[in-house]
């Protein structure tokens, strides 16, 4: 399990992956270490310091090519696939029971690792504003806000079920966002796993 952190580490560290394989590269390693490691993401305090540094110093220093894993949102991107994905797969797998534990964290490390790539368009210093890329930022900033544990806890559970459905309205609007500024061979891989995700959800809410 180790060694395939450390491949796909190393793949995004030299830069030979395109946008959409290195946001999968990033998947791949945090759903790794979520079924190797479960409690590693345990200490969400740390975590979400640490992200808010990555994010901060990525802002600063945004023109240096060191931070395009956070300035062009692949590292967030990659959270928020894992927290998406997750409600395809089987429940009783001991990976989905893994994912789920931590998914609430997953979900506030995307939006605070998303945020850079956000708002550096926003005020003109990078690119160009894609109106999808940030209705999809706004509808995310409830969500993150109400995944925090100390939130949670004062919302009804039926409530805050019904908040967490909007989540659908994220991923299709992000995907549109993807599928709108991505080269064409990112274009299909973005295709594929969202008709994949689509499916398979379909296939499950059926099921039940």
């Amino acid at each position: 399990m180790l060694s395939i952190i450390l491949i796909l580490i190393a793949l995004l560290a030299l830069g030979f992956l395109s946008n959409a394989f290195s946001i999968i590269a990033v998947w791949g390693i945090i759903v790794t270490m979520s079924y190797k490691y479960r409690d590693f993401f345990k200490k969400s305090t740390i975590f979400y310091t640490f992200a808010l540094g990555i994010s901060i110093v990525s802002v600063v220093f945004y023109k240096e090519d060191w931070t395009y894993l956070v300035t062009k949102g692949i590292i967030g991107y990659g959270f928020l696939l894992v927290v998406m994905l997750v409600g395809v797969l089987p429940n009783h797998w001991t990976l989905s029971r893994n994912i789920k534990t931590n998914r609430g964290i997953y979900s506030i490390l995307a939006f605070i690792l998303i945020s850079p790539h956000a708002l550096l368009r926003v005020f003109g210093l990078i690119g160009s504003v894609n109106i999808f890329g940030i209705a999809a930022y706004v509808v995310m900033v409830p969500l993150t806000i109400v995944s925090f544990k100390l939130i949670r806890k004062e919302i009804d559970p039926k409530d805050w079920l019904n908040i967490q459905k909007a989540a659908y309205v994220v991923y299709g609007i992000l995907f549109i966002h993807l599928m709108v500024v991505a080269a064409w061979p990112d274009k299909v891989v973005y295709g594929i796993i969202l008709t994949l995700y689509i499916n398979n959800k379909l296939i499950k809410e059926l099921r039940k």
